[in-house]
């Protein structure tokens, strides 16, 4: 699994000796309550918190009789066993053959139906995903990742144990699974994977992996320790799979051309040049040589609760698409509330932004997204203003490299589906206002009513407040009446 590095002759030898240990037997309760007898062979994972966090994430999925279900890393079978007591059709996998003897063995004793194989995702010399997984492609995959940092020289585990507590693999297990996924039927089109992570250095890039490799991706459950490690279980999905995706290669707006049609909800029109692309206010946008033009239908609702809601949750999808084109983070500034900015030099300056626009149908109302981003420019700065563009940061950077990673990216914060969590107002707050706090270095000083300012708060609404220097708030409801010392006029 790429460890080659890590463990030598001699862990070689230290694993021998463990296996004279004696394999110890556990009682793990399920989340309805029930008891499960394990033996737990030595060098076998065992449950933990991350078990019963994983087993509550899949007893909440609808309709599980008859569908398929590929456990990843089965350790002790606890999950798998679970799984099939649900109705799953159950297969599971390990790379450490004490594990699969153990999930064999759990599942005869507790009286359940598993096939249990030895491998899993790794490089080719590892082994078909036939070998591990078969050759029907599954409705669900879960996959308690290994999330602890490797240590140098440790005397506590072994090549066998690391396996289960460790991502050796130099290219990291997400990317090798993520490969599996898009070069072969390992999961049905409308199937769902749940990976469960630590928010450790490895763990908080699991969503950029997976965005990046055109999956969507949302945090479905959580739990914080008294220690501060946090465990999220991450959902991830292909993206609007049963929505059109309609490319035109000149249109004046994706945006009004949306609006004015009846296609369904996650529809995606892009265009290769939009005629009249407009922003906010009506002001036009400048559509570079190489431009991602495109919007999605996104909802048709009887009332916009919270119409602010739209734009923040838009704004950390283009953040999160433009990252996952490698892009340092240090180099991407989110501007409240739905712009995106890149520093270059000495300069921070505007390469994409958002528009959401709607239309009413008698009680209804038709919401559409438009989203623009610079590829590559000629001529970044123009008469009164300067723009970005990603290939001044990003050697992979073309639109159609980028068109699968926005669309993942919003529908990890739009789409509505089956089995996945609902985002929730609360959480996409937190999650804006801590990006946005953190792009203020790039951004610079706020300046409102010839003032200088600082940042206070987002608001439950979604606007932000400002404070001046003699703590006075001043509440902001909209970006334009601010501007930011250190960007670009744009």
């Amino acid at each position: 699994m790429g460890s080659e590095k890590i463990f030598g002759p001699k862990d070689a030898e230290q694993e021998i000796e463990r296996f004279e240990r004696t394999a110890k037997y556990v009682v793990w309760k399920t989340p309805q309550a029930r008891e499960l007898e394990l033996l737990i062979p030595p060098t076998v994972y065992p449950p933990r918190e991350d078990t019963d966090l994983m087993a509550q994430t899949i007893a909440k999925l609808p309709n599980s009789g008859g569908k398929r279900l590929l456990e990843i890393g089965c350790g002790s079978g606890a999950v798998s066993i679970f799984a099939a007591q649900l109705g799953f059709v159950v297969t599971a996998c390990d790379i450490n053959p004490f594990a699969v003897a153990a999930t064999r063995n759990a599942a005869a004793t507790n009286g359940v139906e598993i096939e249990a194989h030895e491998g899993g995702p790794g490089p080719n010399t590892d082994g078909s995903v036939e070998q591990w997984a078969g050759r029907e492609p599954f409705d669900v995959i879960v996959w308690n990742l290994p999330y602890l940092a490797h240590e140098e020289d440790s005397p506590l585990l072994g090549p066998l144990e690391e396996a289960a507590l460790l991502d050796t693999d130099h290219k990291g297990l997400i990317a090798r699974l993520m490969g599996h996924l898009k070069s072969n039927t390992l999961l049905k089109q409308d199937g769902m994977i749940f990976l469960l992570v630590s928010q450790n250095e490895k763990g908080s890039k699991a969503r950029t992996v997976c965005l990046a490799n055109g999956f969507a991706v949302r945090t479905v459950a959580s739990n914080i320790f008294e220690d501060g490690e946090r465990l999220e279980v991450l959902g991830v999905w292909k993206p609007y799979v049963a929505a059109e995706s309609i490319y035109v290669e000149s249109i004046e707006s994706t945006n009004t051309e949306l609006l004015k049609s009846t296609s369904g909800i996650g529809t995606m029109l892009q265009a290769g040049r939009q005629t009249s692309g407009h922003g906010r206010r009506g002001r036009p946008w400048s559509h570079e040589e190489q431009a991602f033009a495109a919007s999605w239908v996104i909802d048709e609702i009887r009332g916009v609760s919270n119409p602010n809601q739209l734009q923040l949750r838009a704004g950390l999808a283009l953040h999160e698409a433009i990252l996952a084109m490698n892009i340092p983070p240090k180099f991407v500034a989110l501007k409240w509330p739905n712009d995106v900015l890149l520093r270059i030099g000495d300069q921070t300056r505007k390469v994409g932004g958002i528009l959401v626009e709607s239309s009413s149908r008698g009680k209804q109302t038709r919401i559409v997204l438009g989203i623009g981003c610079n590829i590559s420019s000629s001529n970044p700065h123009k008469e009164g203003f300067s723009l970005a563009a990603l290939d001044e940061l990003s050697e992979q950077a073309s639109t159609e490299k980028f068109t699968p990673v926005i669309n993942a990216a919003v529908a990890s914060w739009f789409e509505e589906k089956k089995g996945i969590t609902p985002v929730k107002n609360g959480a996409v707050n937190a999650q804006f206002e801590a990006t946005f706090s953190g792009s203020i270095p790039l951004l610079g000083v706020p300046i409102y009513r010839n003032m200088q300012m600082a940042f206070e708060a987002l608001k439950p609404d979604g606007n932000i407040v400002l404070v001046d220097e003699k703590k006075r708030t001043y509440p902001i409801d909209d970006g334009e009446d601010i501007q930011w010392t250190k960007c670009s006029r744009n």
